[in-house]
């Protein structure tokens, strides 16, 4: 092994904290979902020895949430593998044989409806009749198109038409891992050692750009596992156990949620107004997944789908409907299939604030109201209710706060890179650079809102700390 010495004598270093000291810098990665674990393989397969991984809830993820019950799993989050061509996600499942089992229902090159096999989608109207085929056709392509659902706005009118062709699509077939989602979520852990991940460890707050290293200081006095050299440094993590974690670059990874609603608190000092506008600017709304299984099929064997059209026009000028009608936003039930290894189950959209509404009603009533619907459309009174209900609630969860990111009106893809600009802007000799970096699907210029978005941004910021230390880790290879 070859070792060199780093020279101590400059103190216009601009990576004074990394560089200046014989050891590797300490790097934190707030979050553990596709993002954080990217960033945190990448820069641990690069040489890089100190590197933590902090993460909030029990588990790791985020917003990939893989349920199994019985023989089957069931998706709360993420789902699909959007394109083939290029796509990290998709090589990482393909690699490891996680696609071997996919059926050609759960391929798609076309839009995709969950789950489903070469059948017929049933569009009934609240009257219980059946809307012809042709009259469907007319308007299908433009709908599937615009669906809220797709973009996880509250409504289209939210979505900035100019920005609209921001999002990129990746070429190829989209594709379902019948094994879990969660299975590119294990593959990405493998090679992180599990000290590495601390769980149950929600961050409080950022100090970086050493804003307040003496008031800091005095709270490390208290600490005697801080040696004296962690004291000066430029970012220190305020975890909400009261522990603070000195760093030399912090990757953060949380939601947009997140951020509109904690940057005042998560950071100090305060982010700058640019990157203020550009989290206010962007959008992210929550779109909930419901789950109904039964004990046999109410719907014929050529159905893949029950699509809901309400005729009531009265109501149709008002973006929000009334509270306790939360359940006219539910787009759709789509049939999971094959049977053999999902049963027999529904799953159904909802998104905007009546998914947040959803949220707050317990499983019975959002069974018995679910039912109710598919009775009216059906106009089949005797659909009995499901034996097992299993739904999402990313909205209300204060981890995540939303399920992905959109351009919102008044949003650009400028907004995008703003978010994802590393602090301090400053390119003063002084001030050490990438204290504070961003990572996480909505980030992404192209390919925000995705998976493989996420995955790329993870990569991206690792890639950034990489270079910078190239001759550190050249040194010590």
């Amino acid at each position: 092994m070859q070792s060199c010495e780093i020279s101590a004598d400059s103190t216009d270093d601009p990576l004074s904290s990394g560089l200046r000291r014989k050891r590797q810098p300490r790097i934190v990665v707030i979050g553990a979902g596709l993002a954080g674990l990217s960033a945190a393989k990448a820069l641990l397969e690069s040489g890089f020895t100190d590197v933590t991984i902090l993460e909030a809830t029990d588990r790791i993820g985020g917003r990939v949430q893989s349920v199994k019950l019985g023989h089957a799993t069931f998706e709360l989050g993420a789902t699909w593998i959007h394109g083939s061509h290029g796509n990290p996600v998709y090589h990482l499942a393909e690699d490891n044989g996680l696609l071997e089992e996919t059926t050609d229902g759960e391929r798609s090159v076309g839009r995709i409806s969950l789950y489903s096999k070469n059948g017929v989608a049933y569009h009934l109207t609240n009257n219980g009749q059946r809307i012809p085929k042709d009259v469907v056709e007319e308007f299908s392509d433009l709908y599937n198109e615009v669906e809220s659902c797709e973009s996880s706005s509250h409504s289209m009118d939210e979505v900035s038409l100019s920005e609209f062709g921001e999002w990129t699509e990746i070429p190829g077939a989209h594709h379902i891992i019948p094994c879990g989602f969660i299975k590119i979520v294990e593959i990405l852990a493998r090679s992180i050692p599990e000290s590495v991940i601390q769980l149950r460890k929600p961050v409080k707050c950022i100090h970086w750009n050493q804003s307040v290293s003496k008031e800091i200081e005095r709270v490390a006095d208290h600490n005697s596992d801080l040696p004296e050299e962690d004291k000066g440094s430029d970012v220190f993590v305020e975890c909400e156990d009261c522990e603070f974690i000195p760093a030399d670059h912090v990757i953060v990874t949380v939601s947009l949620g997140v951020l509109k609603k904690r940057h005042e608190s998560l950071f100090h000092p305060r982010l700058p107004e640019e990157k203020v506008m550009a989290i206010e600017k962007l959008g992210i709304n929550t779109t909930d997944k419901i789950f109904l299984e039964f004990e046999e099929p109410f719907w014929s064997s050529e159905c893949n789908s029950i699509q809901f059209v309400w005729e009531d026009e009265a109501e149709s000028e008002s973006l929000t409907y009334p509270e306790e009608l939360w359940y006219k936003k539910i787009c759709s039930f789509d049939v999971l299939y094959p049977p053999e290894r999902y049963g027999y189950v529904l799953s159904g959209w909802i998104c905007g604030e009546e998914a947040l509404i959803m949220e707050k009603c317990d499983d019975e009533t959002v069974a018995e109201t679910c039912t109710e619907m598919l009775r009216k459309f059906t106009g089949n009174p005797n659909i009995p209710k499901p034996r097992r209900i299993l739904r999402s609630s990313w909205g209300s969860n204060p981890n995540f706060r939303g399920s992905y990111s959109y351009t919102q009106v008044g949003s650009s893809g400028a907004d995008v890179e703003k978010l994802a600009k590393p602090l301090p802007y400053a390119e003063s000799s002084k001030t050490a650079p990438m204290q504070v970096m961003f990572s996480g699907e909505a980030t992404h210029r192209k390919y925000y809102s995705t998976t493989h978005g996420a995955v790329l941004s993870g990569q991206r910021e690792a890639a950034h700390l990489i270079e910078m230390y190239q001759d550190l880790l050249q040194c010590r290879s």
